[in-house]
């Protein structure tokens, strides 16, 4: 992986609307469940070749997002959910699998991602694109917010469940990320669940800002609620293999009110 502060993204994220990577070749990768919840064992996913928005991997924190959605499924059944950042959307399937009424997947919005979350939508459940229940849609961090808010579904353009995963390595964009769970965190009872790993560990501080802030500046609750060791994504990379190979994951909600109980 690059070493920049945010691996180049930043630079990506500012080019014009029509900006086109050259098209690369995928593969699919198989992701075996851990219960045979919504009548489905495994979910395909299909991931491109290559992409300088680093969306052509799995992560192992979608995958231990996953996995926490299986064991919890309640935090999603009849919820509305949105995906920040999404890639191959392995998370947002999941939480369809498990009954969530409507999933929002984001991801920037260039053609070719785009086009891909819509194919794993179509391997794996084509009839909520059908009927709507489950939305592909390109989002630009900080803008474009309220016509995201708009495809909850609900009066206030709110959603009930947030997923983040392997997102906060992009450390110019926390600021923004942040604005966008802020606003579309449905109050007071919605939740963000944000998982990563600290891929480069001389930067597990830069890293931990975005929940520290999270605390701090956004007056949001904050607990840990996961941490588990999977591996190194990425074997040669320097640094503790330890703390290359550990997910983090975090549940990030509104503070409650006198006037909420």
């Amino acid at each position: 992986m690059a070493d920049e502060d945010d691996f180049g993204i930043s630079s990506m994220l500012q080019e014009p609307a029509d900006f086109r990577p050259p098209p690369p070749e995928g593969h699919i990768e198989i992701f075996e469940r851990n219960c045979a919840a919504a009548g489905s064992t495994s979910i395909r996913v299909s991931l491109l070749g290559s992409h300088p928005l680093w969306g052509h991997h799995l992560w192992n924190a979608a995958k231990e997002f996953a996995n926490y959605l299986d064991k919890n499924r309640e935090l999603v059944a009849n919820k509305s959910v949105l995906e920040l950042g999404a890639a191959g959307a392995l998370p947002s399937l999941v939480a369809a699998f498990n009954g969530a009424h409507r999933v929002v997947i984001t991801d920037y919005p260039d053609p070719d991602l785009m086009a891909n979350i819509r194919r794993n939508v179509e391997l794996n459940m084509p009839e909520r694109l059908a009927d709507e229940s489950v939305i592909v849609a390109g989002y630009r961090w900080g803008s474009e917010t309220e016509r995201i808010a708009a495809l909850s579904g609900t009066a206030l353009g709110t959603f009930d469940v947030l997923i983040l995963c392997d997102l906060v390595f992009n450390h110019t964009e926390h600021h923004r990320l942040l604005e966008a769970v802020h606003r579309l965190m449905s109050k007071p009872n919605g939740v963000a669940f944000v998982f990563f790993t600290h891929h480069r560990p001389w930067l597990a501080e830069k890293d931990m800002e975005f929940i520290t802030r999270a605390r701090d500046e956004m007056g949001l609750n904050v607990s840990r609620v996961a941490e588990t060791h999977t591996g190194a994504m990425f074997p040669e990379d320097p640094g503790d293999e330890q703390v290359r190979g550990t997910v983090h994951g975090f549940r990030i909600s509104h503070p409650v009110s006198p006037a909420d109980s």
